[in-house]
């Protein structure tokens, strides 16, 4: 999945200023900070989100959504001083949230996009349609043996694999202790081989 492993020390952090320093500037409601944190970790909630989903326009717009979650909640309320050193944990839980209400967040996100000024040019993006679709089939036969496995294990593992985040955080996301973390991950690696041995393509459609 990954050649990371998952009791490896995070990557190292972005140049500029500290994930600390951006959540503070997004309390006194500075949308550049968004913008920042956009930057550095969109990329990492669109590959969970393409993985827990098996679909980059869904993943796309689950990324949006996600972000858009974000900035109403510092809009809204203040949330306090960052508990961790890096943001990733706390917008990986925002797009586990958004991921489960589906349809809550197409509907807030279509809300949101028709409120925007329209595009003067739209990208050719033909290029890309064969090797997206390569890419989904291989997900959906991965996901297909995930299905597999009980849903606080399937979890786990696309929090430390796919989004690869270090134990502690993906704890923080799921809200259990790092031992619990260890011993999911344990008993996800003894089953996925044989399960992904048994996976037909009819499954991973």
């Amino acid at each position: 999945m990954t050649s990371r492993r998952p009791d490896m020390p995070p990557p190292a952090v972005p140049p500029g200023p500290s994930d600390d320093e951006l959540w503070e500037a997004l309390r006194r409601c500075e949308p550049a900070a968004l913008g920042e944190l956009f930057s550095r970790y969109s990329g990492i909630v669109h590959a969970y989100a393409v993985r827990h989903t098996g679909s980059y326009g869904s993943a796309d717009d689950a990324v949006q959504a996600t972000f858009i979650t974000a900035w109403r909640q510092f809009s809204r309320s203040d949330p306090g001083p960052l508990l961790q050193d890096s943001a990733r944990a706390w917008l990986l839980t925002l797009a586990r949230n958004e991921l489960r209400n589906t349809t809550r967040a197409k509907r807030r996100l279509a809300q949101f996009v028709s409120r925007q000024p329209m595009p003067l040019h739209h990208p050719d993006h033909a290029d890309t349609v064969a090797a997206r679709l390569d890419s989904e089939r291989h997900i959906q036969a991965v996901r297909a043996a995930l299905k597999r496995l009980p849903a606080h294990e399937r979890e786990t593992v696309e929090l430390v694999y796919w989004a690869e985040l270090p134990l502690a955080e993906a704890a923080a996301v799921l809200g259990v202790a790092e031992g619990t973390v260890k011993a999911r991950l344990s008993r996800a690696r003894r089953r996925l081989p044989a399960l992904l041995d048994h996976t037909g393509p009819e499954e991973a459609r």
